[in-house]
């Protein structure tokens, strides 16, 4: 079996060779990335499946990282193919999230959060495994509050077929840097950068993906929502609300 260092070696002496053109880039991508459900599709879920989630990680962390255009790219393609891309209000941040099939009944999800500097962008692996565990993304709001500007990324896991979760997790581009670690939501045990929820899939099963409960932000209200869980973990239509009161988000009356 190639070593991953000499997978990461090949893979970038491979891209070097490619044009920069936005239609290259999308065909390199897809191609590797549709590598991964062949293989899952086709029961190859060893070595050879770990390999390409490999290759194609290292693929999208290079483009995203050194070709500043990728950020403005739509990559249809690629969400057709079912690579979550969510790009921010103001086109200065972006999130790749998809499933790498390693997981079984829990998913593994693998990550890449692209943010422009300047002229440049810059991109953070957020590769997951059974004992350090990545959610996937599903929603990205835009949020400006004076001078400052946060991303409120919802997240999920997926633990097994019934024991999954939703989360919102806030990001900011400070001093040049994606700041993962924004702490401007209060709890009862202080401030936090995310706040989440497990619950039971079978409780939302037979509701219409698009209906289902989840985790919203009202742009107007400034509020953030969160359907409340019950103590045998179904989702109600109860919410619970977080408002920003021009400092942080504090829990208010519904």
């Amino acid at each position: 079996m190639r070593t991953l260092s000499t997978l990461f070696f090949l893979c970038c002496l491979a891209m070097s060779t490619f044009a920069q053109t936005p239609r290259a880039v999308e065909t390199d991508l897809l191609k590797s990335f549709k590598k991964i459900e062949y293989l899952y599709d086709h029961h190859n879920i060893g070595d050879d499946l770990i390999d390409a989630n490999s290759v194609f990680r290292n693929k999208l962390k290079n483009y995203t990282e050194n070709y500043p255009a990728s950020i403005k790219l739509p990559f249809d393609s690629l969400k057709k193919a079912r690579l979550d891309i969510f790009t921010s209000a103001d086109g200065l941040f972006r999130i790749y999230s998809w499933d790498t099939w390693l997981g079984g009944s829990m998913h593994i999800f693998d990550n890449v959060l692209q943010y422009k500097v300047g002229t440049k962008t810059k991109s953070v692996l957020l590769k997951g495994t059974v004992n350090s565990y990545i959610p996937f993304y599903n929603n990205l709001y835009t949020f400006k509050a004076g001078y400052k500007t946060y991303y409120l990324g919802i997240y999920n896991t997926i633990y097994s077929d019934k024991d999954v979760g939703t989360g919102i997790k806030v990001f900011a581009i400070e001093n040049g840097k994606l700041n993962d670690d924004v702490k401007v939501i209060k709890t009862g045990s202080g401030l936090k950068s995310k706040i989440y929820y497990d619950y039971d899939f079978w409780s939302v099963v037979d509701i219409d993906f698009e209906k289902r409960p989840t985790i919203t932000f009202d742009q107007t209200t400034q509020t953030i929502h969160l359907p409340l869980v019950d103590e045998d973990g179904k989702i109600t239509k109860k919410l619970i609300n977080y408002k920003f009161n021009g400092q942080y988000f504090e829990k208010i009356k519904s």
